[in-house]
């Protein structure tokens, strides 16, 4: 299971590594679907229960796209943003966000899974080192949001006087 849980990180850091994303807006993204998802609280059970008897939409993948679902539009949205030059600098943010991600989305995800990621050594070390993937994926998003900014670049022209 270890190496299931490194496949699915490091997907996800490559995914957003090839998109040429603003990986510190998508980390800070990831974390706002968390705050998003605490606001929202119990309408997430009124809008899983709204899309029809049709579609049996379980309230659990309703919270994880909640969770998700500002990353993944930022991450769509500022595709090829990033210049080949600096893709050094997304990295660690990717990585963090790939981390921040899988931890939020745990709780939502079915039981036998659960289960099974629980009881891997990989998880054991995802759960204990939370909060300093946190802090540094906080650190290294403002780094790589400010080195990936682009430039405003001033004329040297003066504007002829009329």
């Amino acid at each position: 299971m270890i190496y299931a849980l490194i496949a699915l990180i490091a997907a996800v850091t490559v995914a957003l590594l090839l998109l040429r994303t603003n990986t510190g807006v998508v980390f800070l993204a990831v974390c706002s679907g968390s705050v998003l998802l605490a606001a929202a609280g119990k309408d997430t059970d009124l809008l899983a229960n709204s899309m029809g008897p049709a579609m049996h939409v379980s309230t659990n993948i309703v919270q994880a796209g909640v969770v998700l679902l500002p990353g993944i539009v930022s991450a769509v949205m500022l595709r090829k943003r990033v210049p080949h030059t600096k893709l050094l600098v997304a990295v660690l943010p990717a990585f963090c966000a790939a981390v921040v991600g899988l931890t939020l989305v745990y709780p939502f995800i079915s039981g036998s899974f659960q289960m099974t990621l629980s009881a891997s050594k990989g998880w054991s070390l995802v759960a204990q080192y939370y909060e300093l993937t946190v802090v540094v994926g906080i650190i290294t998003s403002m780094l790589a949001i400010a080195l990936t900014m682009p430039k405003h670049h001033k004329d040297g022209h003066k504007k002829a006087k009329h």
